[in-house]
């Protein structure tokens, strides 16, 4: 690569980075500086012909079918009530457990993300609900933005997965078996930061009781009255979790929403394990069933509104997202024709480094991308490059596959760059930022922990879509 390419590709990368500063749409400034990098090196004649046909050839590809069909189903589920009633059989059956009306948010973050693909918009509708059931309970608003902002990332892994089936699509694995592949690792996040939630919850409370325990000493040793605790402080385990009406008791959960929730899972996820269908088939399986469900769980008379909503609500987020790959396609063939993913692919296979050296520095490169990018576009952009890199060095794809898009999710909780902790700043601003961040490096912490594992242990990653007979 000469000295000119270089200063371009430099140019075009400070480029992208401005527009994200001044908050233009993500795709949309990944097309703009693809397009002035192709003028740059062509001329304009040859950036005319990308911008009409590149487009095109990035989304029309068959495989892509999965992703409006999986958007449909969680829009069918989510106006039938299903992702509610999961949230409040959760909130039922933890409400016992210390700290059991976070673990409920956490669920229901889950749950949500799992719907949207996007930790930002999860972080965001979730925020003030999830924030005020939490401090109602008697938890610090701490714990609610750690709550809100980890839970976020779990629908990353949790299928069906939008981020994982772009990874497949970009990279060329197997999207079904990318799927399966994340169902150990989300569900290993899942009880660590239930974990977390537990011993933060208890820490809470023992540091509550030393300062009740102070307060109750100071005046019986100045021969005063004591004084009364601190708002929220030592209360009963009853008490401190009671439910967003603010009884001690919830109404009765929606099981039966549950089951159909558990139905479309299984219709959707089952049929790819079972080797039945491939992922775009489970795919309109669920979003058929999702639809059916919809109709079960909605009355007559508001059976064309409720289809209206989903339909337009699911055309919005396929659009968006669809408007993210236009845009990656065009910056991805630019630095192709600069020859700039090339270049770093052979200097660091040339480098003869330890490979966990480089799968360590790789996904390091990840964590700034958090401070402007979501998930989805993080994918789009880093993965065509960090993915033949490291496949290089003979790490496996699937495994691949689910530890970047693990760690991209990360990176919008990590500090200083997190973006889930500034959306969740702008949703409830009396957080304040660095309360946000005190709240979330606890869950950075078990998510360390999880990378750590998956790293150590492979087959947790590999050991579902091996006992599958996933197409």
């Amino acid at each position: 690569m000469t000295t000119e390419t270089l200063l371009i590709v430099l140019a075009v990368l400070a480029l992208f980075l401005g527009l994200l500063a001044i908050r233009f749409h993500v795709g949309l400034s990944l097309m703009v500086a693809g397009l002035v990098g192709i003028v740059l090196m062509r001329g304009t004649d040859a950036a005319v012909s990308t911008v009409a046909n590149q487009p095109f050839s990035t989304s029309a590809d068959y495989s892509l079918t999965i992703i409006p069909l999986f958007i449909l189903m969680g829009v069918f589920a989510v106006h039938a009530r299903l992702a509610q009633a999961g949230f409040d059989l959760a909130a039922r059956v933890l409400r016992r457990l210390p700290g059991g009306s976070a673990l409920a948010s956490l669920a229901g973050s889950g749950l949500f993300a799992a719907v949207t693909g996007s930790s930002v918009a999860t972080v965001a509708t979730m925020a003030r609900v999830s924030t005020d059931a939490i401090v109602k309970a008697g938890h610090g608003i701490r714990l609610a933005a750690g709550v809100v902002c980890a839970g976020g990332t779990l629908g990353v892994l949790i299928p069906p997965s939008i981020v994982l089936v772009l990874y497949g699509v970009v990279t060329g694995e197997s999207i079904g078996e990318l799927l399966l592949a994340g169902l150990g690792p989300g569900l290993l996040t899942i009880l660590l930061y239930g974990i977390t939630i537990v011993l933060m919850v208890l820490v809470g409370r023992r540091r509550r009781a030393r300062e009740n325990t102070v307060l109750e000493r100071e005046p019986a040793m100045a021969g005063g009255v004591p004084s009364s605790p601190p708002a929220g402080a030592g209360l009963p385990e009853a008490a401190e979790e009671t439910g967003a009406s603010g009884g001690t008791r919830q109404d009765r959960p929606d099981l039966f929403g549950f089951m159909l929730l558990v139905v479309i899972f299984m219709v959707s996820i089952g049929t790819i394990y079972l080797g039945v269908a491939t992922a775009t088939e489970a795919a309109s399986f669920g979003a058929v069933s999702a639809f059916v469900i919809l109709l079960i769980r909605t009355r007559p008379p508001r059976w064309a509104r409720a289809i209206k909503e989903s339909v337009t609500e699911a055309v919005g987020l396929t659009a968006m997202t669809f408007l993210l790959m236009a845009g990656a396609g065009v910056f991805t063939y630019f630095l192709a024709l600069s020859g700039a993913s090339t270049a770093v692919v052979d200097a660091v296979l040339a480098a003869d480094l330890e490979p966990y050296v480089v799968l360590v520095l790789c996904l390091l490169l990840l964590l700034p991308l958090g401070m402007f990018l979501d998930g989805i576009s993080m994918i789009l952009v880093a993965a065509p490059l960090l993915h033949p890199i490291l496949a290089g060095y003979g790490f496996e794809g699937l495994w691949l596959g689910v530890l970047i898009v693990k760690v991209a999710e990360m990176a919008l909780i990590t500090p200083p760059v997190g973006m889930n902790a500034f959306v969740y700043s702008g949703a409830v601003p009396e957080a304040g930022l660095g309360r946000v961040f005190r709240g979330i490096v606890p869950f950075i912490v078990a998510d360390l922990v999880v990378v750590a594992i998956l790293i150590l242990v492979p087959d947790i990653v590999t050991f579902i879509p091996e006992l599958s007979s996933a197409k």
